[in-house]
């Protein structure tokens, strides 16, 4: 069974790009593999954690997932990307969507990591996403 990385990250990203209120705050600026002295603020596609997980009739994998948000403020310390995470996490959390060859059985909030780099601000945001396969195992 492969993994379902891509088809996660795919439908992940989808949904975000979906919302006209979460691209408003980002100024459209959501990237998977971002360039050099971009404008702030904006999202960068993180890494994926898996964990392979079976029983006697399914295979599923447990997916960390993560989004990292940079901000630049102007006085306001982390509350742009505060506001940006919280977006992120109303289109997330604790919701289902549709993968290709695999059945999400849960999108949740996992942990956020807040960070300073001299004066940006970065929040690393994490999910976790349950998957098992569209093919039962025959014996």
């Amino acid at each position: 069974m492969s993994s379902p990385s891509w088809e996660i990250q795919k439908v992940l990203v989808a949904q975000l790009k979906a919302d006209t209120t979460f691209m408003g705050l980002i100024s459209n600026r959501i990237y998977d593999e971002p360039e050099t002295n971009l404008q702030y603020p904006y999202v960068v596609v993180g890494d994926a954690v898996e964990n392979k997980w079976n029983d006697l009739s399914h295979n599923g994998f447990e997916t960390y997932f993560s989004f990292h948000i940079y901000t630049k403020p102007s006085g306001l310390g982390f509350y742009q990307a505060k506001q940006i995470e919280s977006a992120i996490d109303k289109i997330l959390n604790m919701k289902k969507f549709a993968l290709t060859g695999y059945t999400m059985v849960i999108c949740q909030f996992d942990n956020a990591i807040s960070d300073r780099e001299n004066d940006i601000r970065i929040i690393s945001v994490r999910y976790k996403i349950l998957t098992d396969s569209d093919t039962l195992i025959t014996f």
